[in-house]
């Protein structure tokens, strides 16, 4: 090939004008201080053909109610929630770690000695013992209630209270509900449990503490905020209440794959735009969704230009194995004249594949390590020296 070549940089899903901007004078960056002769042009096809809410999300429920709304209580109790079907006991071990440590009740009357021996004596009164039977829990609870009394967190838990034990003794009926959920679900053998809806469990968590000494109201405990609010950040929370801030934040990434599978041609046909403008020889350098175009693109139609086709964290040889690739049905070879094809991929990055098994002799496949964990593995190759390497060492 004769004449200075040419990259044309085609990036992947939900990249807006601001961070095209910083990623493309990267890569330029990177590639005119390995190869200063090199032209570098970009492809930002998202400005024009790109997914955006073209009406200005009139079809979102309470759109403009719902972007950054701050979360509620109702969140914060649908969070603890979320971490105590996994954990029964994360509530009590958060609490445990307010107070002196240790794992056993100090000498002497302790404000928590009361509720131990009210947990420890427990016999369910009629009202709790039909709520029980009505959520299907009658066969569980018992062992609940004696997994979590002879839990060092519960005893903990019971060592680091104050004065008021309200909160410590909520913490613990829902410690002893959500186990007699876990373990009628082992007994169901389901891999999701038959929980009752949130109104009997919460009735069963408030009947629960009433045998256990009563409820006080308002309690306000210094603890109990720290627990919901990491909680908070650790856990899912309800997304109905932020549904406006949730979809600006996913939508371009998943509109665009959506967009690309009803109406990819007009994508395919900025790209192609994009090199017939370059100067020859081209390289298409692509990312993710990039990628799948770029392939597309260079299987459906020959562009003698384009010596070297690049695809960083691709999709493309996946959508082609299970046969939902637009170009090309999972039995068809390669066409002849697709350019060479250089692919880079991280086992890391779990929306990376690779192609010479799939196409022998047509793609080269290089392994890198982008040290991150997924899904910051699947845009960490620009910083990675062994991408850079790759890519120069096989340019014309």
């Amino acid at each position: 090939m004769a004449g200075m070549s040419t990259v044309i940089f085609v990036h992947g899903t939900g990249v807006r004008e601001p961070v095209f901007s910083k990623l493309f004078g990267r890569i330029r960056s990177e590639l005119h201080r390995r190869r200063p002769e090199l032209g570098i042009e970009p492809c930002y096809w998202g400005e024009a053909d790109g997914a955006r809410l073209w009406h200005d999300g009139s079809s979102i429920p309470a759109y403009d109610a719902t972007r950054g709304v701050a979360p509620g209580p109702e969140d914060e109790e649908l969070a603890l929630w979320n971490l105590l079907y996994t954990d029964r006991l994360w509530e009590l071990r958060m609490l445990a770690m307010t107070g002196p440590p240790g794992g056993e009740l100090a000498p002497g009357r302790q404000p928590g000695d009361v509720l131990d021996a009210s947990m420890r004596s427990l016999d369910p009164s009629g009202e709790l013992a039909a709520a029980l039977a009505a959520a299907g829990l009658a066969g569980t609870f018992e062992s609940a209630r004696a997994a979590v009394a002879a839990s060092p967190a519960y005893r903990q838990a019971l060592a680091a209270a104050g004065g008021s034990i309200g909160a410590l003794r909520l913490a613990v009926a829902r410690a002893i509900v959500a186990g007699a959920l876990a373990e009628q679900a082992e007994r169901d053998d389901a891999d999701i449990p038959a929980v009752p809806d949130a109104a009997a469990r919460d009735q069963l968590v408030l009947l629960l503490a009433d045998d256990l000494g009563g409820r006080e109201k308002g309690v306000r405990s210094p603890v109990a905020d720290p627990v919901r609010g990491l909680a908070l950040r650790l856990a899912t929370t309800r997304a109905r209440r932020r549904r406006g801030a949730l979809t600006d934040a996913t939508y371009p990434s998943a509109g665009d794959i959506l967009l690309y599978q009803a109406r990819g041609d007009r994508i395919r046909a900025f790209i192609a735009e994009r090199v017939a403008a370059a100067a020859e020889p081209v390289v298409l350098l692509t990312h993710s969704l990039g990628g799948i175009a770029a392939v597309d693109l260079l299987a459906t139609q020959p562009l003698p230009s384009v010596g070297l086709l690049v695809t960083v964290g691709s999709q493309a040889p996946f959508l082609y194995e299970i046969g939902a690739l637009w170009s090309l049905a999972y039995d068809d070879p390669l066409p002849a004249h697709m350019p060479a094809w250089l692919n880079i991929y991280d086992p890391g990055d779990l929306l990376s594949y690779v192609g010479a098994p799939l196409f022998p002799g047509r793609v080269e496949d290089v392994e890198v390590n982008n040290g991150q964990p997924f899904p910051h593995s699947h845009i960490g190759y620009w910083s990675n020296p062994k991408v850079w390497d790759a890519i120069i060492s096989r340019l014309p």
